[in-house]
């Protein structure tokens, strides 16, 4: 009576790529993929279908980000305020703050750091894992290539060094004015070293990359009628070549507009940016691994103020910037 118990499962693939079981007997089956069931006769296949995993990041999660770093910015404008009205640390009106390196760098952080908390139950809640694990963080991955990582930022900074000596480039960028004095300018190479790197490369390579590409594909099925693409083992989004390529051209044009203020909105550095900007997304796709992309950028930004703490004697000779 009960030996269909003991029949074993046959997994097949249905065309939204979720897995059916199927066995002969009567039991209660699966209507759709919605959770619909109903009575089956005797002798009528079980079907029991498991609902396939959404691709993730994706828009409405690039979305979501992007309003939690607007809630950081109301959190820190908020702060501010009531420094000013306190007048806390001598701070009297706007305009001193603005060219303040440190209440600078700190009111950036703290835009990071407030969407940052606010993400990390957030998307554990939505994806249904971690949020450095939705973004596929990899840490083993950027350490076994480390040295290849290494040399990527390296290529990086000759091509800064080219394009510094062929393109238009200019004398003192608004950026220059930061470095008043040499805690100011330790405390951005500390900031671009560690916290901007690692927050630019979840912004960009972690959520606007995949949102960009998988919102590619996810057109194309539409366009086409393609069945969607299964995802890889571990329940990440497999892209096509021509999402990878149009993310990467996409996303890397804002990348490069963020910092248009620092370069006084010159091409010269701009281009420069966006080209590498496509490395770094060339690196977070060959890798699978937001922490390689994020080595790179690390280690892109330690060369340059490298050369920097050269130039000036350790910081002690800004006019030489």
């Amino acid at each position: 009576m009960d030996d269909w118990k003991n029949q074993p499962e046959e997994p097949r693939e249905n065309r939204e790529g979720a897995t059916q079981f199927v066995a002969n007997k009567p039991a209660l089956y699966s209507s759709s993929q919605q959770g619909e069931y109903a009575d089956a006769s005797a002798g009528a296949p079980f079907l029991v279908y498991r609902a396939p995993v959404h691709r993730i990041p994706n828009t409405a999660d690039a979305i979501v980000f992007s309003l939690l770093l607007v809630v950081g910015f109301l959190v820190v404008i908020a702060a501010l305020a009531v420094g000013l009205k306190l007048h806390m640390f001598g701070w009297r009106d706007y305009t001193s703050l603005m060219t303040n390196t440190r209440v600078a760098l700190g009111s950036q952080l703290g835009i990071y750091l407030v969407a940052f908390a606010i993400a990390l139950p957030l998307y554990a809640t939505m994806w249904g894992r971690g949020l450095m694990d939705g973004l596929r963080w990899k840490p083993e991955t950027a350490l076994r290539l480390g040295k290849r990582l290494v040399m990527a930022a390296a290529l990086c900074n000759l091509l800064a060094l080219l394009g510094n000596a062929v393109l238009p480039f200019p004398q003192h960028a608004p950026i220059d004015k930061l470095f008043t004095t040499a805690g100011d300018a330790w405390l951005l190479f500390a900031f671009g070293v560690t916290a901007a790197p690692f927050f630019e490369e979840m912004i960009f390579r972690g959520f606007l990359l995949p949102a960009a590409a998988t919102a590619w594909d996810w057109c194309a099925e539409r366009l086409t009628g393609a069945e969607p693409r299964a995802l890889d083992s571990e329940g990440y989004p497999v892209w096509s070549l021509s999402a990878m390529i149009f993310a990467s051209l996409v996303i890397s044009a804002p990348f490069a507009l963020m910092h248009a203020a620092q370069v006084s909105q010159a091409w010269g550095p701009l281009s420069l940016l966006y080209s590498v900007s496509l490395v770094l997304c060339a690196v977070r796709l060959a890798t699978r691994s937001l922490a390689a992309s994020m080595m790179v950028h690390a280690c892109y930004n330690f060369m340059l103020f490298a050369v920097m703490l050269v130039q000036t004697d350790g910081f002690r000779h800004l006019d030489k910037i």
